[in-house]
């Protein structure tokens, strides 16, 4: 009977003992990943030539030339600061604007523009 008990007072105080050497320190939750677009405050957008005379466009953003689109052909993704931007779809190897807008970026958002001049 003493052997019983002094078996069950091992066992109980074995089991305390681990019990209490677990870390009981709380950990911090994880930090929530914030997406590029938010942290940078960006938003992207592609150009697209759906012009019905067949005519190439040279595509400028803000006064940069981009890219250059021929008819039916779609740019590439580009990212872009958010805010107002300034767009000219000029006809190529001329000073002709074909189409022009001043597209507005939201965070986060994605954005097709076209001209079909």
């Amino acid at each position: 009977m003493k052997k019983k008990i002094l078996s069950m007072f091992l066992v109980l105080g074995f089991l305390l003992l681990w019990a209490c050497s677990k870390d009981s320190t709380p950990t911090a939750p994880p930090t929530p990943q914030i997406p590029d677009c938010e942290r940078y405050h960006t938003a992207q957008i592609a150009f697209e030539n759906r012009s019905n005379s067949n005519t190439t466009y040279d595509i400028y953003w803000d006064g940069a030339k981009k890219t250059t689109l021929a008819p039916g052909i779609e740019s590439q993704v580009y990212t872009e600061a958010t805010g107002t931007h300034s767009l000219q779809f000029v006809i190529t190897n001329t000073q002709w604007i074909a189409c022009q807008s001043s597209p507005v970026l939201a965070e986060c958002q994605s954005y097709g523009i076209y001209c079909s001049y």
